[in-house]
């Protein structure tokens, strides 16, 4: 039975051995996207998303575990399988390959059916492992009474039915939706700083209070964000969004939020030493790379944020990047 609609990115320099491979493929009904180099091969892989990418190892500039490297975040964002075509029989390379993650291997002699079997095996592969992952996270989810949401970065990819009932009214692009695009995050406040350190990696958790839905204004929800680790440098994101009950719906005017009580600062009451940590702080850089960025030791780094703090009176670092960004003191 011969395979439509299935894309292959083919990575190789030698003309003869891509020529096999290329012929096989396309006979058995796969479109393959033949590329020499890196540089086209990540265009190729960006546009074109294929199903499934098979590499060379021996290659001029690079070889095919560098090659692996490089396209690593794309392959595992996209779920794409990765097959590695050896020349020859090489113990120590082999063990590497199966270190770095990669899913299969085609070794001398390339006969045909045993191509064929490969690449048909590690796309059956990856298509039952999505509809595990689709059918696990859909029981899991089902009865929980909450809103619960799995994205990649900004991307939001799955999702159960209450936070489908939530956001009714969000527009769906490609089968998904886009973060910012289903809540509301002020610019300029504490929740915004705290996304942003969640969002580059700083943080593995975060907790926004009192926030908006598109479409639901009347409403507040509390949003719960965890990273989860996956291979590599990619990781997902799994959010929680918990509507407020009634009583907790109207401000509490008795325990409002800082973002209240912005008062006027007086532009000399730190000192430039001090605007320089607090203004990278704002930006997210920790405390260990201001240290090497303004050549001071991590301690004082901390002792000019525990002055920030006692001068402003604001009790925490965030909430001095916000009074300060509310008097147009700091650019945020």
């Amino acid at each position: 039975m011969k395979t439509t609609q299935r894309n292959i990115l083919l990575i190789g320099e030698s003309e003869g051995a891509s020529k096999l491979f290329i012929d096989v493929l396309t006979k058995e009904g796969f479109q393959v996207i033949y590329v020499r180099n890196i540089e086209i091969a990540i265009q190729k892989l960006m546009k074109e998303l294929p199903d499934l990418i098979l590499c060379f190892y021996d290659l001029n500039d690079l070889n095919g575990f560098q090659v692996y490297n490089i396209l690593d975040n794309e392959i595992l964002k996209n779920d794409i399988p990765f097959i590695m075509i050896f020349n020859q029989f090489r113990k120590n390379e082999f063990f590497v390959a199966v270190e770095l993650g990669i899913d299969s291997f085609i070794y001398p002699p390339f006969d045909q059916e045993r191509i064929i079997n490969i690449v048909r095996k590690q796309l059956l592969k990856n298509v039952e492992r999505k509809a595990f992952d689709a059918i696990k996270f859909e029981s899991i989810c089902r009865m929980i009474p909450y809103g619960i949401f799995v994205a990649d970065h900004k991307r939001i990819t799955q999702t159960n039915e209450t936070f489908d009932k939530l956001i009714a009214s969000a527009e769906k692009r490609n089968g998904s939706y886009l973060l910012n695009e289903v809540f509301q995050f002020n610019a300029g406040t504490e929740d915004e700083l705290k996304l942003s350190r969640f969002m580059n990696g700083l943080t593995k958790d975060c907790r926004l209070n009192r926030i908006h839905m598109q479409g639901v204004d009347k409403e507040y929800f509390n949003l719960y964000f965890t990273r989860v680790k996956r291979q590599g440098s990619i990781s997902k994101i799994i959010g929680v969004v918990i509507p407020l009950k009634d009583t907790e719906q109207s401000p509490d005017l008795n325990n409002h939020t800082f973002e209240n009580e912005v008062k006027y600062l007086d532009p000399n009451l730190i000192t430039a030493r001090e605007r320089q940590v607090l203004q990278l702080s704002a930006t997210g850089v920790p405390i260990k790379q201001i240290a090497e960025r303004l050549g001071i030791s991590e301690r004082t780094v901390e002792k000019h944020r525990s002055n920030i703090i006692q001068k402003t009176d604001s009790g925490n670092i965030m909430k001095a990047v916000f009074m300060f960004g509310k008097n147009y003191m700091l650019n945020v």
